[in-house]
This record gives structure tokens, C-alpha cells and sequence, in this order.
């Protein structure tokens, strides 16, 4: 047998060719770095080939290079029609757990301009690939990824691979102008009925390489005046007039995308706004009722670039809510800045020009180079000590010169949208409090989410204080810079969440109660076996989260909170507290040691809240279950 193998030239940026082979990584959010072919021909049988790739590390190649590489997308076309050949991801992170949970790459085939198509796939066309990928550790203690590709007899078709389904700053840009077009802003805004969709799209702020960071305001024209929003400082850099003030009406702000990778929580946006733009009746009730502000893509040059987790610099954005800076981090500076905004109902002009001329990092005399100055030796010397002292100078700082302002907030609810590789299922992270009515306020929410959507694990959610304060292990950078905690220090909204979604599949699926005004008709079995994730599931969480909200204020006509255990808000709540007293009278009497200190009159953890309500709500969906379907509730209780 003949083994050879050599490394597969780079004849242009992106494009390597290997004899009829071109393998491609010259697009958008592409990542692959470089390949390598191994050829094993065996007289009488047909050669044996296999490409080793190797994908670009989060800002591989400058002096803020980290080692995120769980991302890779990159496409091949020609070779010998129906020819196999082992494709092998080396050294890219190790997510043995993920893909021992079955999880696999996605595909997608673009035939070209040929007489049978002249069209590209869109992203409907991504599937997961059909045969189940293996991994292993290599002898340079690699993590290697491995499936197979067979060439097309189309020698025009292209064929994509990708960690997860792909959705890029372009495809996000197409989008947003389409809703502009569907629902143009008329010059007099008396012209509009209140039921009328109000949609209005502006650029927040421009990112490090110069891409726009948009935010959208929808809502309905009821409470609108022909007052205009503050043009904040530092943003809204287009000669383009600012939204218009609602009154009477809180604000609800969603965000997507802070890490580039985690493209579930881009469908899961695109899911909330296709629902909340419909003219579903509920939807009608939520733009009524709420303004909402989404920032779809708050790393849009990370999402080009094709990184897994950080922006240009390196930086995990979501450790910079404290105290970001407009220089260094525009869109977590503008996220912030949008918050207090819509919390106090006006500008803290002061106290953020103050705040970001004493920054180290956004001195008005900094620009790149001098910036780069500073940090570059730190890197390059392995100053490990230095250059964390000089990132946390950047996270510790107080919200005391926001907070305690004496006004009732403008803000609704808040939350930010990820990906997970992990945890399975799609769940939700809280805040922790010291007593119980806020910890039990906190968990509502994502209740209804288990009553609105099959795929929402609420045992999988977590409101520890730990959860709060936990270091990453690179940076020793603490969770209490994520946007979640920090809109808490900011405004002391009880609302405030993480929403993640596992890229792979759940645990298990809860039953969904049929709504309050449900015709009576035959409604599909459904399955007790979790689904493969897709973006049509995800976008479904999107629109499960528009549902919830109107759970939580009280204002679904069409609930099924009252088919529900629960049968109201208050049983709700009720049920959580009683649950809780009970369990602690029940565990003193056992005289576990666990719980027997508890003094029911006195806070206590939401841990506890949590797994008390956890069994209660595990026990309804199994009853419940065994009453609609008994043969699936069989299978369940396993």
C-alpha cells in the first residue's frame, strides 16, 4: 500500500486545491485555516483519501488570539463523482460530551447555476449530516473530529459543512430590511390606527470594524407621541431621527448573538420577531401593551469573522456589562446605555462621560495603536498576572452612581439569548435574592415557559448566587459582568435573564396544556421523544417567549396557565410557596439535616425553591400525561 500525504496548497485566500478537489473557506463566517490530504492507494482498489482540517482559533494570528475553536465551516466541490473521503476537524475543541449526546455537523448542497436550479439554498436547506461523526484524542493529544463526504456528480454543486446551522451578519441585514420594507414609517404618524404595527430599525452604534449593530423598536402606535427618544452619548451615529417615545408602556429588551458562535439564539430572535410582527391576536396584545427593544447581533464582527466566543480583541463581551468601554466594547457600552436609558427614563449624561473619562480604557487622547501599546507586551511577555489585573480594571466598578435613584423602572423584562454545548435541552439562568417572594417572582417566567414550549427544561435552569459570581477559568473574569447580573446591580429588575439552547437536542419534552379557548378537535399525539434542534425549533422558543410575557402580566385571552395545575398566576405563585413550607415542615420531621435548620418564616435559597418545585412539576407532567396518553406516560416514567 502506498501511503502519501502532504499539505494542500492555498493557491488564493480561502481556496485550496487539492487535483480535483477545491476546498473552500472564502465566504462569510467561514472558518478553516489550513488542510492537509493523506492518500492511501491499494493496487486494484480504489484510493483512499482523507483531508485533515485545521480551523482558525478566535482571532488567530494577532497579538489577542484565544483558544476557542469549536466553530468551523468551510465548503468542497469536484472530485470523482461518487469518490468517499474522510474529512478530519484536528485540534479544535474538545466537545466529546456534545457529540457523545449525538451530536452531529449540519450540511447543505448549493447545485450552482445549472439548468435544474439557477437559485441559491437558503438556510432552510441545512440539514444535520446523515451518518454519526466519530472523535477521538490523536497522539498530540488533539480532539479530532471525523465523517465522511462523498463527491457530488454535479461538478458545479458545492457542498457546506459547519459546527451548527449557520446564520451570518448578511442573512441578519437581509432580514431586517425586509420587515423595513413591510412596515414603513409614514411621514405623520397621526396616519396610523393603534393597532397598527409600529417597526422601526436604526444602527445603535458601529462595531470595531465599522458594521453596524442595529436595534429594532416594535411595538404599536397606542401611547405614541411625537416626542423622540435621546440620542445617547457616544451612539446613533446616522443622521437618522431616533424612535419615538411611548407612553405609559414598559419596555421589554431582548439580545442576541454577543457570542459569535451561538447562532440558536439568532433563530431564536428571528422566532420573536416574525411573532411579535404577525397578526396574531396575541401578538396584537403584546405591541398594545409593551415596547419592545431587540439588538439582534451585538458581535457582528465576530459572527463575520467566523469566531466561536469573542469579538476582535479577545474579549468574552459578556463580562463587560459593568463597566464597558465605548472605545473597546461599543455594543455592550450601547446595550447598557439603552438599559439605564429605558430604566430611568432618561440620560445619565454625567455620570457616563465621567465614567468614561476616567476609564483606562477610553481615554479621549487612546486611540488603536496606543491601546494596542499597552496591552500587546502584556500578551506577548505571557504577563498572565498583568494582563488580567488590566481586564478586570475594565469589569470592577459599582452601579452605585446609577442605582438607588428612588424611580419605579421603565423596564418590563430583560433577556439575552445563547447557545449551549453541554446541558441539554433549552433552559433558562436567574438571579439569586434574599428572600423568597423575589426568588419565586424570578422563577415565574420561566414556568410559563414549560406550559408554552415542549422543549423547555425549567430543571435545567439555575438561580444560585454561585452562578452569579462564578470566574471563568482563562481571565478569572466573573459572571457578575454578564449582562444578566449587571442589569440586576444597574436597575434591580427581578426579571432579568440568561436564555441558553443546547445546539444538539433535550432531555425530555413536557406536555402542553391545551388553551383556555381550545376548539374542541383532535390535537396531534405528541411525541415524548426530544427532537433534533433545528431553527424551526428555535424560532418556536422565540415565539414561546412573546406567549409567556403575556402569561406573566395576566393578559392572555387564549392562556393555557388556566388548563394548567396552576390554573392562575396566584395558583401559581401559591403552589411555590405552600410547596416550600411543606417540604421544610416535612424534612424537620424526618429530621434531615439538609433542610431541617430552615426557618420557613425567614428567605430562603432559591436552590431550595427550585427542587422543591422541580418534583412537584415532574410529578403533574407525568399525571397529566398518563391521563391524555397513557402508553407514552408508560415510557415516561422511565
Amino acid at each position: 500500500m502506498n501511503i502519501t500525504s502532504d499539505v494542500v496548497p492555498e493557491v488564493q485566500p480561502g481556496v485550496f486545491i487539492h487535483n480535483s478537489f477545491t476546498i473552500l473557506s472564502n465566504f462569510e463566517s467561514a472558518n478553516l485555516a489550513r488542510v492537509k490530504y493523506v492518500s492511501k492507494q491499494i493496487p486494484g482498489i480504489d484510493e483512499d483519501l482523507e483531508f485533515h482540517l485545521w480551523t482558525n482559533p478566535d482571532c488567530g494570528g494577532t497579538e489577542f488570539e484565544c483558544n476557542y475553536k469549536s466553530w468551523f465551516y468551510f465548503a468542497l466541490k469536484g472530485g470523482t463523482p461518487g469518490m468517499h473521503v474522510r474529512l478530519n476537524i484536528v485540534s479544535s475543541n474538545n466537545q466529546s460530551k456534545m457529540y457523545s449526546q449525538g451530536m452531529t455537523p449540519v450540511f447543505k448542497v448549493d447545485l450552482g447555476k445549472t439548468d435544474k436550479s439557477s437559485e441559491k439554498f437558503c438556510k432552510a436547506s441545512w440539514s444535520r449530516i446523515k451518518e454519526i461523526p466519530t472523535y477521538q484524542i490523536n497522539n498530540n493529544q488533539e480532539f479530532v473530529l471525523s465523517f465522511s463526504h462523498r463527491a457530488l456528480k454535479n461538478i458545479e454543486a458545492t457542498t457546506y459543512y459547519a459546527f451548527t446551522y449557520p446564520y451570518t451578519y448578511t442573512e441578519l441585514c437581509n432580514s431586517l430590511s425586509f420587515y423595513e420594507k413591510q412596515f414603513p414609517l409614514s411621514s405623520d404618524i397621526r396616519e396610523n390606527n393603534e393597532t397598527d404595527i409600529y417597526f422601526y430599525r436604526e444602527t445603535i452604534v458601529k462595531s470595531l470594524e465599522n458594521r453596524s449593530v442595529d436595534l429594532l423598536t416594535i411595538s404599536s402606535f397606542k401611547g405614541i407621541s411625537e416626542e423622540r427618544e435621546c440620542r445617547l452619548f457616544g451612539l446613533f451615529p446616522e443622521d437618522k431621527p431616533r424612535s419615538f417615545v411611548f407612553k405609559n408602556k414598559k419596555v421589554i429588551i431582548m439580545s442576541a448573538r454577543v457570542h459569535p458562535g451561538e447562532t440558536p439564539s439568532s433563530f431564536v430572535m428571528n422566532g420573536l420577531i416574525k411573532y411579535l410582527v404577525s397578526k396574531d391576536e396575541q401578538a396584537n396584545i403584546l405591541r398594545q401593551n409593551y415596547v419592545f427593544k431587540l439588538i439582534p447581533m451585538l458581535n457582528p464582527d465576530g459572527v463575520a469573522r467566523g469566531f466561536y466566543r469573542t469579538d476582535t480583541r479577545g474579549c468574552n463581551l459578556n463580562r463587560f456589562y459593568l463597566k464597558p468601554s465605548l472605545k473597546l466594547h461599543p455594543s455592550i457600552y450601547a446595550a447598557r446605555s439603552l438599559i439605564l436609558y429605558h430604566h430611568f427614563g432618561y440620560e445619565l449624561r454625567d455620570e457616563l462621560i465621567e465614567e468614561n473619562s476616567t476609564s483606562i480604557f477610553c481615554n479621549s487622547s487612546d486611540n488603536n495603536d496606543e491601546l494596542n501599546a499597552k496591552m500587546k507586551p502584556t500578551i506577548l511577555n505571557n504577563d498572565v498576572d498583568s494582563f488580567n489585573a488590566l481586564l478586570k480594571k475594565s469589569q470592577s466598578c459599582t452601579a452605585d452612581s446609577f442605582t438607588n435613584k428612588g424611580l419605579d423602572s421603565g423596564l418590563y423584562l430583560y433577556v439575552d439569548f445563547h447557545g449551549h454545548a453541554s446541558k441539554k435541552g433549552i433552559f433558562m439562568y436567574g438571579n439569586n435574592f434574599d428572600n423568597i417572594v423575589d426568588n419565586i417572582e424570578c422563577m415565574v417566567y420561566p414556568t410559563l415557559m414549560t406550559i408554552n414550549n415542549q422543549n423547555f427544561h425549567y430543571t435545567s435552569c439555575n438561580f444560585s448566587k454561585r452562578n452569579m459570581y462564578s470566574k471563568d477559568k482563562k481571565f478569572g473574569l466573573s459572571k457578575e459582568g454578564s449582562g444578566r447580573v449587571a442589569v440586576l446591580k444597574y436597575t434591580g429588575l427581578v426579571r432579568s435573564y440568561t436564555l441558553e439552547c443546547n445546539y444538539n437536542t433535550g432531555r425530555f419534552v413536557n406536555y402542553i396544556p391545551p388553551k383556555v379557548n381550545f376548539v374542541s378537535e383532535r390535537r396531534p399525539i405528541q411525541s415524548v421523544i426530544p427532537p433534533k434542534f433545528t431553527p424551526t425549533v428555535f424560532e418556536q422558543v422565540g415565539k414561546s417567549l412573546a406567549i409567556s410575557i403575556l402569561d406573566l402580566s395576566n393578559l392572555n385571552p387564549n392562556s393555557r396557565l388556566d388548563s394548567s395545575e396552576f390554573k392562575s398566576l396566584t395558583g401559581l405563585r401559591e403552589i411555590l410557596r405552600s410547596n416550600i413550607i411543606n417540604d421544610c415542615n416535612r424534612t424537620r420531621r424526618l429530621g434531615s439535616k439538609s433542610t431541617s435548620s430552615i426557618n420557613i418564616d425567614t428567605p430562603i435559597t432559591s436552590k431550595q425553591v427550585n427542587l422543591v418545585f422541580y418534583c412537584n412539576l415532574k410529578c403533574y407532567s407525568f399525571y397529566m400525561l398518563l391521563e391524555k396518553h397513557p402508553f407514552q406516560a408508560f415510557f415516561f416514567s422511565f
